[in-house]
């Protein structure tokens, strides 16, 4: 295969990314990541057109041409990368536009002054293995990484790494070194471009998507005014966590919560300053519980909370700092809805068992609705504890029809 061929065929392979990401992102939501990674493509597909125009030999002017177009379209993809992996960030952007234009002034420079092929090529290697190495600290050593980000990362990774060896091997002249004659060097010098080119539309195309799912996902489970998991997210999650602790007779707690007379918060400010209340208590709840503790909506000002692995003394401190927390707020901390100072209290119901067969999590709701019913009927503002009956806690008889 000819090198113009290589070059259109690199030059198409761009194109046919921009054509199909366009059309898998047609009516969806904007993201300037998007716009970002068109323009690299397309700077990319320059590249490529320009180094294949030329019918015999590539003047210097054009080469020049096509390698800092090149640059910037790397640079742009790898931005469009990150802000995907990371979210806009000014850090990162200006990160790579100093980067772009510091790797482009630098390749100008080796033109002007000592224009030698392997100068060009090691500018050029070492200015793409920079850009490549923020996303793969972000992408293998972040907290949230997946399995698709952590391989993803380490491939770039092995290009990067690859990159710098390439800029070594030119500088030092270790084996022969040019990209205009056949050889094992141009081989695996195209090759390389073929790799890079696939990990990084496939990559950026996998890495969108499962930003895309785990948002969705997000929308799916969690409720948008207070971020706990919504009713159905909350008892699926809790289900399993019932299970583990039966299986390792570990105790777990369940607690109901609501908010005292927030009818007449709604009915005197208006549902604005209900949604602020019902935000500030998510707010607080979050502050006292955390780990694998599990937070949800109920509905309305109801909230559950499941505490696995929590024997009474454990969930009771928690239980009480939270009502604490609520019940002793400074002034300074008041919660103000236009020109009102809100103040509120909860009432909170709570139940421990060390789950068996019998022991369901519907069966725990209703001992914490009960528990809760009781605390508002002693006046509110605190916390009762409930128990199970034990004809409760046995296993259900099988229907004998």
């Amino acid at each position: 295969m000819d090198m113009k061929t290589v070059y259109i065929l690199l030059s198409l392979g761009h194109l046919f990314a921009m054509m199909f990401i366009t059309a898998y992102r047609y009516k969806q939501p904007k993201d300037v990541s998007y716009p970002i990674f068109y323009a690299a493509k397309g700077c990319q597909a320059i590249t490529w057109a320009l180094l294949a125009v030329p019918g015999s030999g590539v003047p210097m002017v054009v080469l020049a041409t096509a390698n800092l177009v090149f640059l910037l379209g790397v640079g742009l993809e790898t931005l469009a990368l990150m802000r995907i992996v990371d979210g806009p960030s000014p850090g990162t952007g200006r990160y790579y536009g100093w980067l772009i234009a510091g790797s482009m002034t630098a390749y100008l420079l080796v033109v002007l002054l000592q224009n030698t092929e392997p100068l060009r090529i090691s500018v050029v290697s070492l200015a793409v293995a920079l850009f490549l190495l923020p996303p793969v600290f972000r992408m293998v050593g972040s907290g949230e990484r997946s399995a698709l980000r952590v391989l993803i990362g380490y491939l770039y990774l092995v290009v990067a790494g690859g990159l710098l060896i390439r800029t070594g091997v030119t500088l030092f002249s270790v084996l022969p070194v040019t990209m205009n004659k056949p050889g094992p060097y141009q081989a695996l010098s195209f090759l390389s471009l073929y790799l890079i080119m696939t990990l990084g539309n496939t990559g950026f195309v996998l890495i969108s998507k499962e930003k895309a799912d785990r948002e969705m996902f997000k929308l799916a489970s969690y409720d948008d005014l207070t971020g706990a998991l919504n009713r159905r997210s909350f008892v699926q999650e809790a289900e399993r966590l019932l299970a583990d602790c039966a299986k390792h007779r570990k105790p777990a707690t369940f607690i109901l919560l609501d908010l005292d007379n927030f009818k007449g918060i709604n009915d005197a400010l208006g549902h604005d300053a209900g949604d602020a209340v019902l935000r500030d208590l998510a707010r607080n709840v979050r502050q006292r519980f955390g780990g694998s503790d599990l937070f949800g909506r109920y509905g309305g000002d109801e909230f559950a909370l499941f505490l696995p692995e929590a024997e009474e003394a454990k969930a009771d401190a928690k239980a009480e700092g939270l009502l604490k927390q609520v019940r002793e707020r400074r002034s300074g901390e008041d919660l103000t809805v236009g020109e009102h100072a809100i103040r509120y209290t909860i009432s909170m119901g709570m139940v421990t068992e060390v789950p068996g067969p019998g022991i369901t999590l519907d069966r725990l709701y209703k001992a914490a609705d009960q528990a809760l019913y009781q605390a508002k009927r002693e006046g509110r503002n605190r916390a009762a504890r409930g128990r199970m009956a034990q004809d409760q806690k046995q296993e259900p008889s099988p229907d004998p029809f």
